[in-house]
């Protein structure tokens, strides 16, 4: 049995393999580009962030994967006079995006979530620029919204009296998004949450295919692709048409029966489509699979793991991610941070493991329009992310510690600033708030 009193084991970090649990680094996690504070190493690309950021690391012996004899000989190694080595990485060393990147294609090529996209960086890098700047951009996104919101109802109504969707005028909709998100994806993310402000304004359909879209981009899907994950976004409820309405007017709790009759508008949706002329495989499997689960939990057929449609895993996630983030007839809306986390605890259960953590490196923990609290005890709304470190965005002071509103908002660059609280002028984030707490309207920001 392993000592009840050994729990963390500090090894340097040439010694890390896959199977590990690391539970504390020799700096603090906010430094680091790692999202969650604590985690089982599994992929090769962990080992060298590792080695790149650390010197040590402390393992849980308690969590992971090694056997007993292994987590002995980490503490009999622990124990030995440590010797010094001028080969030792340093946590100083150059980043190697590139490498990560080919890692990520590598990965998701697996397990059939990638491919080369036709449109690339025009300066030679893999994956989409950033074309423009959210201000910029923020008049094109409200726009392409009301576009894609605009036609939903009208597919809607369709739907409800003939039993079929127009594609072509579907895959007309969806273009201004594509461009959208393309040129910027943060300028739609910030319309999405703050539309999210007033449920009346909001629309499901058209944020979760935005989410889809986000996704699809930072997989470096190709254009036809990136049709597909739009559409299929608009589409995944277009079977509720075929359901009473009493049910869409039910709020609170619901009764069995209901939720029986609810959870067929996958189904319906898949006959929806069926009897429409156009509609390409990927679509029609965002529709009929977006509840299904990875542990066989979903509905309706209770689909397992890899037999999930690699549209339809993205679909799920997406949709459970915007389910989470809104206000619903059945829920109160979470923050944007409370929702990642959670997503964080259905790997590997709910979603692929790999789907949750890319997922959640497209959306950040602290998400564009976002409203986070600091330290100090001020809120700020998100301008910017920070793809270097997740955790230390760009971000717009509007409330001081005592909640009051700023006389003049302060732009704030806190990958700038001191994270030690010994030091002047320290900040970071401690967590995130719902959209709309304290009358924060981020739509204002940008008119």
């Amino acid at each position: 049995m392993i000592p009840l009193s050994i729990k963390q084991i500090p090894i340097d970090v040439s010694k890390v393999a896959e199977g590990m649990y690391v539970s504390k680094l020799d700096r603090p996690w906010l430094e680091t580009p790692f999202i969650f504070q604590g985690f089982e190493i599994r992929e090769q690309a962990e080992i060298d962030m590792l080695q790149r950021y650390c010197s040590m690391v402390y393992i849980d012996a308690e969590r992971g994967q090694l056997s007993d004899d292994q987590v002995r000989r980490l503490i009999q190694m622990q124990r030995q006079p440590r010797k010094s080595s001028p080969q030792q990485p340093s946590r100083r060393k150059a980043k190697e995006p590139g490498k990560l990147i080919r890692w990520l294609q590598k990965l998701l090529t697996r397990i059939g979530l990638y491919r080369q996209a036709v449109t690339l960086a025009s300066s030679g890098q893999e994956g989409y620029r950033i074309q423009t700047t959210v201000r910029a951009e923020a008049d094109a996104a409200r726009d392409a919204y009301r576009t894609l919101a605009k036609h939903h109802k009208q597919m809607m109504d369709r739907a409800t009296i003939r039993g079929n969707v127009h594609t072509g005028e579907l895959r007309r909709a969806v273009q201004p998004a594509i461009d959208s998100v393309l040129r910027n994806p943060n300028a739609l993310a910030w319309t999405v949450f703050s539309r999210k402000r007033s449920s009346e304004k909001y629309n499901r359909s058209v944020g979760t295919a935005i989410w889809c879209l986000m996704f699809g981009r930072h997989l470096n899907f190709d254009r036809d692709m990136l049709e597909d994950l739009a559409m299929g976004g608009m589409l995944l409820d277009i079977g509720n048409s075929m359901l009473p309405k009493s049910i869409a007017a039910t709020s609170g709790a619901i009764t069995e029966e209901q939720k029986n009759l609810l959870r067929q508008h996958a189904e319906f949706g898949a006959k929806i489509l069926a009897d429409s002329q156009g509609v390409a495989q990927p679509v029609a499997d965002m529709v009929r699979c977006h509840h299904e689960r990875f542990d066989g939990s979903g509905y309706p057929q209770g689909v397992l793991g890899n037999q999930i449609p690699p549209f339809g895993r993205i679909a799920g996630i997406a949709d459970c991610y915007d389910a989470m983030t809104s206000e619903t007839p059945y829920s109160k809306p979470m923050a944007a941070y409370d929702a990642a986390r959670a997503l964080n605890d259905m790997r590997g259960r709910d979603f692929a493991t790999e789907v949750v953590e890319q997922f959640l490196a497209t959306m950040g923990m602290f998400p564009v329009a976002s409203l986070v609290e600091l330290n100090e005890g001020s809120v700020a709304v998100v301008l910017e992310q920070n793809p270097n470190n997740v955790l230390r965005p760009k971000v717009l002071l509007l409330l001081d510690q005592n909640r009051t509103p700023l006389p003049q908002p302060r732009v704030v660059e806190m990958r700038d600033l001191p994270l030690d609280a010994t030091q002047s002028g320290a900040l970071w984030i401690v967590s995130g708030h719902e959209h709309g707490a304290f009358g924060i309207d981020p739509a204002k920001i940008f008119k």
